[in-house]
């Protein structure tokens, strides 16, 4: 067995392995591993030459990376969370001001976010200008609101 080549597939595994609480990403542990592989080869005498090393070590750390990250990511929970993109939740039931009158089955205009965009009314109800509205709902970019 090469002591030197051992030596340095050990220290490039620890250091992968230690690199990981430094770089989160769960990768880095897996190559680790893979060249801890290299090293528990060699030390129990399967491992002689440089090909057969660099094969092993390829072969562990993909084969790892396939299998044992998926499986830990499933099991250990992420920190990330998931934003509501949807900014109609934030719109709706929101009051505005009709600029111009929405009546029954004609498009009017609202005053909302310092801008005026295109509403409809709820049923056949008109909203005349200068009244208070609610927002409902929105079809495409037409706001759908009811008179309050």
């Amino acid at each position: 067995m090469n002591d030197l080549a051992f030596n340095i597939w050990l220290g490039f595994g620890i250091f992968c392995v230690v690199s990981e609480f430094l770089l989160p990403g769960l990768v880095m542990v897996f190559v680790g591993l893979g060249s801890l592989t290299v090293a528990l080869g060699m030390h129990l005498g399967h491992i002689d030459g440089l090909p057969q090393q660099f094969i092993t070590f390829f072969v562990s750390s993909l084969i790892y990376l396939l299998t044992l990250r998926f499986l830990i990511l499933r099991f250990v929970p992420t920190s990330t969370r998931k934003a509501d993109v949807d900014e109609d939740h934030d719109v709706i039931g929101s009051e505005v001001e009709v600029v111009e009158d929405i009546t029954a089955g004609k498009f009017g205009r609202i005053s909302h976010s310092d801008s005026t965009w295109q509403a409809k009314s709820e049923g056949d109800v008109t909203i005349l200008k200068g009244e208070k509205a609610k927002i409902i709902g929105r079809d495409n970019i037409t706001w759908i609101v009811k008179k309050i």
